[in-house]
């Protein structure tokens, strides 16, 4: 004969309802917080600015080597003693700036010497100018003969001759005394010095320095 089992209690239904009904939204809770949505964050921050159309300087730079387009040589026109030199080294300098100096005492005396050759020959033409004067009437006169005109026109015309060879030796004494100071011909950088003060120097072996000409450079 088959074994009976006794149905459960309303109770135990109720009891066993309940966790179902607990397990199925601990379930659904579960399901729904995984699905979620994660809040959206803020948009980045973005600048602006207004394009504008301009022209822009364009800068280059090169590396290149420039050199004057000619060099001058500075020498001496005079022979004598470097007495200094008046510039600095590398500098720029002026045309007609002072660059060395040569000792001018022997130079002044020879101008002293040439101006008081010339003062005598003055004086010899001076002397020979009356004599021609006096001469010419007693000549006229018959006083004197052609002879003594003669003489005296001849006197006369060499110490004028005299006087003129003179003067040149004055103006050349003048220009080697000024040749002493020796000056840049041109506008330029300056170089080192060659000769060391002191030193004699000619016109044949002296170079003394170079100047450089700026204006045009290659």
């Amino acid at each position: 004969m088959p074994e009976l089992r006794p149905e459960p209690s309303w109770t135990a239904r109720l009891s066993t309802l309940a966790a179902i009904a607990l397990l199925a939204a601990s379930l659904c809770a579960c399901g729904s917080d995984k699905g979620a949505p994660a809040p959206a964050s803020a948009p980045p921050s973005v600048s602006v600015q207004e394009v504008v159309a301009r022209d822009v300087p364009v800068d280059f730079e090169y590396v290149a080597r420039t050199q004057s387009s000619h060099l001058i040589n500075i020498q001496a026109r005079v022979s004598g003693f470097l007495d200094r030199r008046l510039y600095e080294e590398g500098a720029p300098v002026k045309e007609g700036q002072v660059l060395f100096q040569m000792d001018k005492k022997p130079f002044q005396v020879q101008l002293a010497q040439a101006e008081a050759a010339l003062s005598k020959q003055e004086a010899a033409y001076e002397t020979a100018r009356r004599n021609l004067a006096r001469t010419k009437p007693l000549t006229e006169q018959n006083a004197l003969s052609q002879k003594d005109l003669d003489d005296a026109t001849g006197q006369y015309q060499s110490a004028a001759a005299s006087v003129e060879q003179a003067k040149a030796q004055v103006e050349a004494a003048r220009l080697d005394l000024s040749y002493t100071t020796i000056t840049s011909p041109v506008d330029g950088v300056s170089s080192a010095a060659l000769q060391a003060d002191g030193t004699y120097i000619n016109p044949q072996n002296s170079l003394l320095t170079t100047v450089a000409v700026l204006s045009p450079m290659w």
